[in-house]
């Protein structure tokens, strides 16, 4: 009888700790999120005329309410984000409209994402990407056996699609690569077939071509990345000054606070280049600290999700989605970053400037927590009901 209740007791450690190790990594990850975005961005506040710790303290503002919001979404039966699920798409819709046709959108650097009310501005892309995952987490739920047929795949995919060209009109092509990515591999995950899928890649990578090559700015980006001693000064100035802040914070970084570069030598310090004027202070130590961190949160993410694969595959898509939803972010981010990939417009999730990207991603790792916490009680209760039955075996035998 002790050995069973051993094992009960060990089932029971192992089943609580990703869930609680997904917990930790979100706290360590907003700490150093807003640490660093107070040392990277105090100076530019000064330079604007804003007192230093102005980015800071819209931040932390947004922080606070995104913790709250994620303990609301925690608690809130999946049933509920079932029900809401077709107005969060109508939401989504009327805002993104809203943002291209009407006075409310403001347009920044070129691009109209965001829409301001009164003092308050929201970037309604952010809203959409958990709108869809939500949208199709409970679409692919409900029709898991017909998905096989192709006639079962083109209405989540026009709405996937109707909402991709949106973001693309809002001269936003990295969040709409970012958004179509994450939609299509829970189309894959949903065991969609692959002729199925490279019939919509057609519909959106053929104009997404187009637009890449049609647009200037774009074109440049792609050149400079292919050719990098092309225009050090200009089309591959921010890359260079990231590249150069990289290098120049050593192995164990310069100190919090003592970095250079983000005094006006790399533009975008506090957004898109944050986690270079991270790792020039922190070095490469406090770099690959952060990216292990991200790690973590997609190992719990993916792992928990799949314990679910079977018993709530609703529950499994949407952690599945969301996970991938801030890990492909952090990736591409530190990909520009570190001049892998191209330059785009992803910030850095938990780190970056942009009061709406920190209070959605605090928002879906509460739900990705609720997913988890799912995952490790039902491990639990299948692991009390074989002791269980091992238990009455026993008795039975004895008897």
């Amino acid at each position: 009888m002790q050995t069973v209740v051993e094992a009960q007791e060990t089932s029971k450690k192992s089943s609580i700790s990703l869930f609680y190790l997904l917990i930790l990594v979100l706290i360590v990850l907003v700490g150093l999120g807003l640490s660093g975005l107070f040392s990277a961005s105090y100076d530019k506040a000064m330079r604007l005329g804003f007192e230093p710790d102005y980015f800071f303290t819209k931040q932390l503002v947004f922080a606070i309410g995104g913790i709250a919001a994620a303990c609301v979404v925690f608690f809130i039966p999946k049933n509920f984000y079932r029900l809401i699920t077709p107005l969060l798409i109508l939401v989504s819709l009327s805002l993104m409209l809203l943002t291209l046709f009407t006075n409310l959108g403001e347009s920044r650097l070129g691009a109209r994402r965001w829409i301001q009310f009164g003092s308050i501005g929201f970037q309604p892309s952010e809203l959409v990407k958990i709108s869809a995952i939500l949208f199709l987490a409970n679409y692919f739920d409900k029709h898991s056996a017909k998905l096989k047929y192709f006639t079962a795949n083109v209405y989540p995919a026009i709405v996937v699609l109707i909402f991709a060209g949106l973001i693309l009109m809002q001269r936003d092509f990295s969040t709409t690569l970012i958004y179509t990515a994450i939609c299509f591999s829970l189309f894959i995950a949903a065991g969609t077939r692959f002729s199925y899928l490279l019939y919509m890649i057609s519909f959106v990578g053929v104009p997404g071509l187009l637009i890449l090559l049609t647009e200037t700015y774009r074109l440049e980006r792609v050149i400079g990345y292919i050719f990098k001693d092309i225009d050090p000064s200009g089309m591959n100035y921010q890359v260079n000054a990231s590249l150069a802040a990289i290098k120049a914070g050593g192995l164990t970084g310069k100190g919090f606070g003592n970095g250079i570069y983000k005094l006006g030598r790399l533009p975008e310090v506090q957004s898109d280049f944050i986690f270079a004027s991270f790792i020039e202070e922190n070095g490469f130590a406090g770099g690959s600290f952060v990216i292990i961190l991200f790690g973590l949160l997609a190992y719990t993410g993916y792992r928990g999700s799949i314990k679910l694969r079977e018993s709530d595959p609703y529950l499994f898509f949407l952690g599945f989605g969301i996970t991938s939803v801030i890990v492909w972010q952090a990736l591409l981010n530190i990909g520009v970053v570190t001049g892998i990939i191209p330059p785009t417009g992803i910030p850095l999730p938990f780190f970056s400037q942009g009061g709406t990207s920190l209070l959605v991603n605090l928002g879906m790792s509460g739900l990705l927590c609720k997913v988890l916490y799912n995952a490790e009680t039902q491990k639990l209760e299948r692991g009390r009901a074989v002791v269980s039955q091992n238990t009455s075996y026993q008795e039975v035998t004895y008897e």
